[in-house]
This record gives C-alpha cells, sequence and structure tokens, in this order.
C-alpha cells in the first residue's frame, strides 16, 4: 500500500510539472512585447497576440518554429524556446484582455 501511495505521488507530481506558470509565462513573454507591443496589445504592424487563443496561438509558434509556416522574425526568434516554453507564453498571452 506505501509503494502504491509514493508512485501515486510521483506520478501525480510530474503531471503538475507542465501546468501553466503565471511568473514563467509573463517572463518568457517579455521578448514578445518589442514587437508585439506590451502584453501583446500591438499598436503597429505587427500582430496583436493579446486575447488570442492558447490553443491556436501554441500551433502559430509550433508552425513557425517546425518551419511550416512562412515569416521573417518569428522562425528564427521561436527556436530559441522549447515547447513547453511556447506553451507557457501561448498560455500567458491568452489570459491577456485584448
Amino acid at each position: 500500500m506505501k509503494k502504491l501511495l509514493v508512485a501515486l505521488a510521483c506520478v501525480s507530481s510530474l503531471s503538475f510539472a507542465a501546468d501553466y506558470d503565471p511568473v514563467k509565462g509573463e517572463m518568457l513573454s517579455l521578448s514578445c512585447f518589442s514587437c508585439h507591443g506590451t502584453d501583446g496589445k500591438s499598436v503597429a504592424v505587427t500582430p496583436q497576440i493579446a486575447g488570442m487563443g492558447k490553443t491556436t496561438l501554441y500551433q502559430t509558434l509550433l508552425e513557425y518554429k517546425n518551419g511550416t509556416r512562412p515569416g521573417t522574425m518569428m522562425p528564427k526568434h521561436v527556436k530559441g524556446f522549447s515547447d513547453e516554453e511556447l506553451m507557457q507564453v501561448a498560455t500567458y498571452f491568452s489570459t491577456i484582455k485584448r
């Protein structure tokens, strides 16, 4: 019984490792502000990403990273992020109101 409880505790702690961390999400998103505006609220020609759907933004970032979506700066920029970090960024921007 003790072994089962220890195993369950280990497995449940792993499932929380991929959960959204608001501090990490915001810190990773800071590099986006220079082009997409503070909190992704662009007023220039770059797309506004604040309030964008998490799944949509995450898929878009992955497409840039994998080279299946053309772009000028984005394909180079996202290569520096892990998939988990891109999910943190996508989740962060999805929580911002437009």
